[in-house]
């Protein structure tokens, strides 16, 4: 008799998020389509569906093979903070934002900068981004409490906060990484040079995510050493760092 094959029922996954868990593209469009909910009933109501389409993909975790160069993530509009669309747009500004000073951020500050005057996401169209599914599965960040009206019961009869995966930013290309600690990619690059040979800055850079997101920089790492135009290169014209005999940079 043969053996009886059984599916597995590991590794379920929400129906609504797609195959990716973790990866860089440019943002190049991102249009909206009105949706109603409820339509006819005391309880309709209208929102934007927004589809944030990507290009040039790099693919860094995913459930399933995808060779595919674009991928779209779709968001419905809210103004809430505790909604998918809440989640992506907060830890997006949070990447935004270290691009200015503590006094431009400070609203006490004759120098502060209006949140409706910062970088918003009409500015990242064109720029690579990173994005991550919080989902807290093979150590990724953890689920999100938001707002699920489905989640009703004698004690939330309109529904209750429940544990929910959503899309965070955790790269926007040449302003910052999550957890950077504010350090731009030009710092960082200086950090990781200090005390390396070329060979051994270049791999490092290349694997530090922050330094990745900086094209101009990473063209100029990239570049041949024996042009004037090469990271190491300037570092040493600028006076910012000196090479010993063994090839070995330092601070100066």
């Amino acid at each position: 008799m043969a053996e009886e094959s059984f599916p597995s029922v590991r590794g379920l996954v929400d129906s609504d998020i797609g195959p990716l868990r973790r990866f860089t593209g440019v943002l190049d469009s991102a249009p909206g389509e009105e949706q109603t909910w409820n339509e006819g009933t005391p309880n309709e109501r209208k929102s934007i569906r927004r589809s944030l389409n990507f290009r040039d993909l790099e693919v860094i975790e995913a459930i399933e093979p995808y060779q595919f160069p674009i991928y779209t993530v779709q968001l419905s509009e809210s103004n809430r903070k505790k909604s998918r669309w809440g989640v992506f747009g907060t830890t997006l500004t949070d990447i935004l934002d270290m691009q200015y000073t503590e006094a431009q951020l400070d609203p006490s500050s004759p120098e502060y900068v209006k949140p409706s005057d910062r970088m918003d996401l009409k500015d990242c169209v064109g720029k690579r981004l990173g994005l991550v599914m919080a989902d807290n599965e093979d150590g990724r960040p953890p689920k999100h409490d938001l707002f699920d009206g489905r989640a009703r019961d004698e004690e939330h009869p309109t529904g209750q906060d429940v544990p929910t995966p959503a899309w965070e930013v955790y790269m926007v290309e040449g302003i910052g990484v999550a957890g950077g600690g504010g350090r731009s990619p030009l710092d960082e690059a200086m950090g990781v040079l200090d005390g390396k040979t070329v060979a051994q800055f270049n791999d490092a850079a290349l694997a530090n995510e922050l330094i990745r997101s900086d094209v101009s920089l990473l063209a100029s790492i990239g570049a041949p050493v024996s042009s004037p135009a090469s990271f190491t290169n300037t570092m040493i014209a600028g006076g910012q760092f000196t090479k010993d005999e063994q090839g070995v940079f330092h601070k100066a």
